[in-house]
């Protein structure tokens, strides 16, 4: 034992921790797929990927060639959390024995996770990183816009729900670009996850087709700047797209296939004089175009709805490509053009 004036605590050694290299970079960093290169974790200004693993003999390194620092995983965390090795040794530890699950759980799950009515959802808020205001950015959104808009950057994934009788938790480590879209309704939070660059698990959500993603926001920033229009679209990001490019408050469902509930539709109309409708062109199939298959059932329910579409010669489905695509001048001189 080493005692101190505050606390006394047990040397914990590397064979204490049941968990390989590669787990601990997975669950910490989320990489899974070794040797690569990738941005590096040390530094925000990292713009084009500059850091290795690798593996020497059978044991996993890393390099940094943006600053020539190389180590091995728990001395990667000792940096990354800014304490020394021995306490990242000890973090490491307390989390795998009492937070976070063994790796082969969350590996059994992976890609399988089904949420239902009585399982629950919650999430680790990390810091925001360089990449993430570079991807928010290449849709022309800020991360001050990110934050109004209750749109956070998260490490991992919780979920819970009964088996047997119990509660049980399952931790998953999320991707390197993973979000959290928070709304409030009925006085319940409720979350859905975005993964834009997963194969196995893009989209994870809480919310159901009731929730509509900015609708607070909306009607508050209307109600204070007395605006008159407002923009209904198929996605949280093309909302905020929209919004932010074009100082127009947006909002959207939970997909271009819900038809909004006429209860709810008249309360747009009642407060919003100039209501559009922004949702996807499907331009790659003509004969199967949900997005505008959709908006046109609105529009003959609702005749005083003007409906916006993307010209198919721009080869761009949804408001956030075509940004990213032509930029944000682009997107606004579309939008007077289309009025």
């Amino acid at each position: 034992m080493i005692s101190g004036a505050h606390r006394t605590y047990t040397p914990v050694y590397r064979d204490d921790i049941q968990l390989s290299d590669e787990q601990i970079v997975s669950r910490y960093i989320g990489v899974e797929e070794f040797p690569c290169v990738i941005r590096s974790p040390l530094r925000d200004d990292d713009k084009t990927p500059s850091f290795s693993f690798f593996y020497y003999g059978d044991k996993l390194f890393w390099k940094d060639f943006g600053t020539g620092e190389k180590g091995n995983a728990v001395g990667l965390m000792a940096k990354l959390w800014k304490v020394t090795y021995d306490e990242a040794l000890l973090k490491i530890k307390l989390d795998d024995s009492c937070q976070i699950p063994r790796f082969s759980l969350i590996r059994r799950y992976k890609g399988k996770i089904h949420v239902t009515s009585k399982s629950t959802i919650s999430v680790k808020v990390r810091a925001w990183r360089e990449w993430d205001k570079d991807y928010w950015q290449s849709y022309g959104i800020s991360l001050k816009f990110c934050k109004w808009c209750n749109v956070y950057p998260i490490s991992h994934a919780f979920f819970t729900k009964e088996i047997d009788g119990k509660p049980q938790t399952i931790t998953v480590p999320m991707d390197k670009y993973a979000y959290a879209y928070f709304e409030w309704k009925d006085g319940k939070e409720s979350i859905k996850l975005y993964q834009p660059f997963s194969s196995s698990m893009k989209w994870l959500s809480k919310h159901d087709q009731s929730v509509w993603d900015l609708w607070k926001q909306a009607f508050k920033w209307a109600d204070e700047k007395s605006d008159d229009a407002v923009i209904i679209t198929s996605s949280r990001k093309d909302a905020m797209c929209l919004w932010e490019n074009l100082k127009i408050p947006a909002m959207s469902l939970q997909g271009e296939g819900y038809i909004p509930k006429p209860q709810v539709m008249q309360q747009v109309i009642s407060r919003f004089k100039n209501v559009y409708l922004w949702y996807d062109n499907d331009f790659k199939h003509k004969d199967d175009n949900p997005g505008q298959d959709n908006a046109q059932k609105i529009i003959i329910e609702y005749p005083s709805i003007r409906n916006i579409c993307i010209p198919t010669l721009f080869q761009c489905k949804d408001p956030s490509d075509f940004v990213k695509k032509y930029g944000v001048q682009a997107l606004r001189d579309l939008w007077y053009s289309s009025k």
